[in-house]
């Protein structure tokens, strides 16, 4: 089963994101970004970041992953409600995008297009 590390500081998200994936991948959910600043996660074959994250923002995070030699490869796709997210999100380094709110259907298309 293709694992994915989700990050999003509100649990209400984790627990509709984690329902919607379950059924086809392993999601471990992290509610701050710093657990992936410290390398604390099993490597993960997709990264879903939410932007703004208790901490840190979620763009840091993703610009982290994408310097070190171990999650360089790894897709990451940010999500977020901020305007102007899909330049913030390249910029950062990030393999795709989704702005909330979005079908369930467009998430789970985005995820197939990168595992």
């Amino acid at each position: 089963m293709k694992k994915i590390v989700f990050a999003d500081d509100d649990s209400t998200i984790q627990d509709v994101i984690n329902l919607i994936l379950e059924d086809e991948y392993k999601v471990t959910i992290f509610s701050k970004g710093e657990p992936l600043l410290n390398n604390e996660f099993e490597l993960p074959d997709l990264f879903l970041l939410d932007k703004q994250l208790s901490g840190i923002d979620g763009l840091e995070v993703c610009r982290f992953l994408k310097t070190q030699e171990s999650t360089r490869h790894i897709p990451v796709i940010m999500i977020s409600a901020t305007p102007n997210i899909s330049s913030l999100a390249k910029a950062a380094g990030a393999d795709g995008v989704i702005e909330k709110p979005f079908p369930i259907q467009q998430l789970r298309q985005l995820i197939a297009t990168y595992i």
